[in-house]
């Protein structure tokens, strides 16, 4: 604007000054070139100059406006307008999310470069020719993509689906892992490498990156807390397995020392206190489990911890007894309880007991353990018949035994 306002005040300010010099004389013009001249009024030579001026002005105009022209007749019927092209793309699009790649790979690929912002349709593009089994064109796509300003992260991540999806996790990983070095913190990076090292069951690889994943909020406050319970059970159950290569006293000790490097917490969550007693239960350490399982018990009803119970091979069978019946008195009709009291029976050899809590917990809920049980107790007191029956129900069970749920 001061531009233009500075640009007219010279304007006026030449003009009046020729017009000053025109007012005062007739004066004249000449010009030489070699032996010719060209001679003139000032008033002519001044209405020549604008002549000239208006004649250069209306010629720019012009050429402007036909290489304008020439570049929308050339969008026009070569490739279709920008409008035409915008809406061609968002109907690709919508073929994309609705899973017509076919469709939304003609339109998308047609109109990669003639829209605002490309760098959607170029995924777009390239997810939807893999879909079809085209993984090379893919990745020509995506290495047209990377042109693009901002395109490094998306198109990584891109890369690192397609391979997640076609199960090639390392590849993935190998792309993901450098573009985390360089860009640190990227909520997306960091959660499609959780999923893919919980399907690779890489919880050493998880862990480590726990507080990252924590600082980039990367999950809500509740998965990151079953994410945590899930990583303090598999970092446990590894631990029993290499805790069984050690001497028997010192197998206590070595349970200790993880369970006491976890917060109080993770301390207190049902599953995790099932998986410590259970690698208690492996190394040969019932006495410090029955303990552990009966206080958790006490503050929380844990089915998987009733269980465990049921099978810890105790000095003191009869106070194990004594609490089992206790707490049968609050729930008389729990189907593990009732198995859990029936192994208990079955190691103390009341047979008959053992039978009844067995079947009073069948009758409540069909289980392959019960059934289990039950064939092994009647092949025991010789009903052979029976413990066949027995054995074909468990059989049948087997397959629809729902898997126990983790708190």
């Amino acid at each position: 604007m001061r531009r233009r306002l500075l640009k007219a005040i010279v304007f006026l300010l030449i003009a009046c000054g020729l017009v000053f010099f025109l007012w005062r004389g007739d004066g004249y013009l000449l010009i030489a070139y070699g032996t010719k001249t060209i001679e003139m009024t000032l008033w002519v030579a001044a209405l020549a100059l604008v002549l000239l001026y208006v004649a250069l002005w209306f010629v720019r105009k012009f050429m402007l406006s036909s290489v304008e022209m020439v570049r929308r007749f050339r969008e026009m019927f070569l490739f279709g307008s920008v409008e035409r092209a915008q809406k061609r793309a968002a109907t690709g699009m919508v073929d994309y999310l609705t899973g017509d790649w076919l469709a939304a790979h003609k339109k998308l690929v047609r109109t990669l470069d003639k829209v605002e912002y490309p760098l959607a349709n170029y995924i777009a593009a390239a997810r939807s020719s893999f879909e079809m089994g085209d993984e090379a064109e893919a990745d020509n796509i995506l290495d047209k993509a990377l042109t693009l300003a901002h395109s490094e992260l998306p198109v990584a991540l891109t890369r690192a689906r397609l391979h997640v999806q076609s199960g090639r996790y390392e590849k993935a990983i190998e792309i993901l892992k450098p573009i985390d070095i360089k860009m640190p913190r990227q909520a997306a990076v960091l959660d499609l490498m959780h999923h893919i090292y919980i399907a690779q069951k890489n919880w050493r690889a998880l862990e480590d990156m726990f507080p990252a994943m924590r600082k980039a909020k990367v999950l809500s406050n509740v998965e990151f807390e079953e994410l945590e319970v899930l990583l303090a059970c598999e970092k446990m159950q590894a631990h029993s397995a290499q805790s069984k290569s050690l001497l028997i006293a010192e197998r206590l000790p070595a349970l200790q020392t993880l369970w006491k490097s976890y917060s109080r917490s993770v301390q207190k969550r049902p599953a995790v206190i099932a998986a410590y007693a259970q690698a208690l239960v492996e190394n040969y350490q019932d006495q410090e489990a029955e303990v552990i399982v009966r206080k958790a018990l006490s503050n929380s009803w844990y089915e998987p911890l009733v269980s465990i119970y049921g099978r810890l091979q105790v000095k003191e069978i009869h106070s194990q007894i004594r609490t089992l019946e206790g707490w049968l008195k609050s729930n008389p009709q729990d189907p593990t309880l009732l198995l859990s009291m029936g192994r208990v029976m079955l190691r103390n050899q009341q047979w008959e007991l053992a039978r009844e809590y067995f079947h009073r917990s069948l009758n409540i809920q069909k289980s392959m353990e019960a059934s289990m049980e039950l064939s092994n107790l009647m092949e025991k007191l010789g009903e052979h018949q029976r413990a066949n029956e027995y054995y074909r129900l468990s059989v049948e069970l087997a397959g629809q035994q729902p898997a126990p749920i983790k708190n």
